[in-house]
């Protein structure tokens, strides 16, 4: 009697093995492509969200301080100071050095201009690559100009708006 070898055969061959590896490990190649890809527009996305974030807060932070101004005085194109009711004064300016590019605001309690900078805040953090203050016609529309740069893509926001103080003298 002649026995059947190959009738009774259970499990993978080799060369089954080897192909359906290969297979697999195409499919993987892909997929780490689009998830390396994703990744990447994910946190190009955040990088943005966070510079319009930080922009938008900055003029926020800007606007309010001279809505409710009772006194503005233009130091120089990148210096404003306001006067407020309740007699505090506040400078509104770049930092100087390392924090060039961080926005502040120098609160004066001493109530005298030119504000001593007796406790200051900042606003945001290294983003803020220009700022500048104009006084526009007898309404006393203060201009305002911030840029804000992305340091690692090196993407520039611009944004201006007109401001007009409620409490002016």
């Amino acid at each position: 009697m002649k026995r059947k070898y190959f009738v009774a055969q259970h499990g993978l061959t080799l060369i089954e093995l080897v192909i359906g590896m290969a297979l697999i490990l195409c499919l993987l190649s892909g997929i780490v492509g689009l998830f390396s890809g994703s990744l990447k527009v994910w946190v190009f996305g955040k990088q943005q969200s966070h510079i319009n974030q930080t922009a938008r807060i900055a003029m926020d932070s800007i606007v309010k301080e001279i809505r409710y101004a009772q006194q503005i005085t233009l130091k120089n194109t990148s210096s404003l100071v306001v006067a407020k009711v309740n007699g505090d004064i506040r400078m509104l300016q770049l930092g100087e050095g390392l924090h060039s590019k961080t926005l502040y605001v120098i609160i004066d309690k001493t109530k005298s201009i030119p504000p001593g900078g007796i406790s200051s805040s900042p606003i945001t953090e290294n983003l803020v690559t220009n700022l500048q203050f104009a006084q526009h016609g007898k309404g006393k529309a203060v201009l305002v100009t911030l840029e804000v740069t992305n340091e690692s893509t090196g993407e520039r926001k611009l944004l201006q708006t007109a401001c007009y103080p409620l409490n002016l003298q």
